[in-house]
C-alpha cells in the first residue's frame, strides 16, 4: 500500500460565490483545466479531540471511485500561506487506520494504539472542486476553486440536529518549484480580484462548527 509524504505549501483565499465564474474564466486563460470532481471529506478524532489539540488533522477523502486517508501534521501559517507535512495512503475503509502511517511522525504524547479504538467521525465536508494547472516562472501551481458545505451532527444523545456552513474558497498549491513563484501568482490574482486570506483550514472550520453545535 503506497504511503506518500509531501510538504504541503499552499495559499488559501475566501471568495464570493458570485465572483467564482469570473475567477474561473481568468484561470482558464492562465492555465490548463483538469477534471472537475465531487469530493467528500470525513474528519476523525477522539471525543477529547486528542489530535486536534496537537493541530493534527485526520481524514478520509472519497472522489470518483477512489479513496485515501490523510494525516496533516502541525505546520506554519502566515496570512494566506500554510506549510505542513502531509501523509496520504490509498485506503477504502470507513475508519482511518493509524498504523498505515509512518510510526515516527507522531508526537511522543500520542499513543496511536490507544487512540485507534476511540476514533469517531466528527464532521464531513462535501464540495465540488474545479482545478487548473498553471506554470509560472520555473514552477507549477495547482489552483482549485472549492464550493460546498461543512456538515456537523450534534453528538448529544437523542439529538439529530445537523448544522452546515457553506464554503467557497480558492486554493493555490505549489506542486513543484519555488515559493517565490507561488507568491508572484498570488500578486497576479489579487490585482484582478478582491480576495480575503483564509487562515483557517477546512478542518479548523469544521471543528469550530462541531464545537458550536455541541456547545
Amino acid at each position: 500500500m503506497a504511503n506518500k509524504q509531501t510538504q504541503e505549501v499552499e495559499l488559501k483565499f475566501l471568495i464570493n460565490k458570485k465572483d467564482s465564474e469570473d475567477i474561473a474564466g481568468f484561470l482558464e486563460r492562465l492555465g490548463k483545466p483538469t477534471e472537475c470532481i465531487q469530493i467528500a471529506n470525513y474528519y476523525f478524532d477522539t471525543a477529547n479531540k486528542d489530535l486536534h489539540q496537537h493541530k493534527i488533522g485526520l481524514r478520509i477523502r472519497r472522489w470518483n471511485d477512489q479513496s485515501e486517508q490523510t494525516v496533516k501534521m502541525a505546520g506554519t501559517q502566515i496570512g494566506a500561506m500554510s506549510q505542513r507535512p502531509e501523509y496520504n495512503v490509498n485506503y477504502a475503509g470507513m475508519i482511518p487506520k493509524l498504523d498505515l502511517f509512518p510510526s515516527d511522525i507522531w508526537p511522543q504524547t500520542i499513543n496511536t494504539e490507544a487512540l485507534q479504538g476511540e476514533l469517531r467521525e466528527q464532521f464531513r465536508i462535501d464540495f465540488q472542486r474545479q482545478r487548473w494547472l498553471i506554470d509560472i516562472g520555473s514552477s507549477t501551481i495547482e489552483v482549485a476553486i472549492d464550493q460546498g458545505a461543512i456538515f456537523a451532527e450534534a453528538k448529544k444523545i437523542n439529538s439529530k440536529q445537523v448544522w452546515q456552513e457553506p464554503i467557497c474558497e480558492l486554493e493555490a498549491e505549489l506542486i513543484s518549484g519555488s515559493i517565490t513563484d507561488l507568491l508572484q501568482f498570488s500578486e497576479i490574482l489579487t490585482k484582478e480580484f478582491t480576495l480575503e486570506p483564509g487562515p483557517l483550514s477546512k478542518a479548523q472550520r469544521g471543528f469550530m462548527l462541531a464545537e458550536k453545535i455541541d456547545g
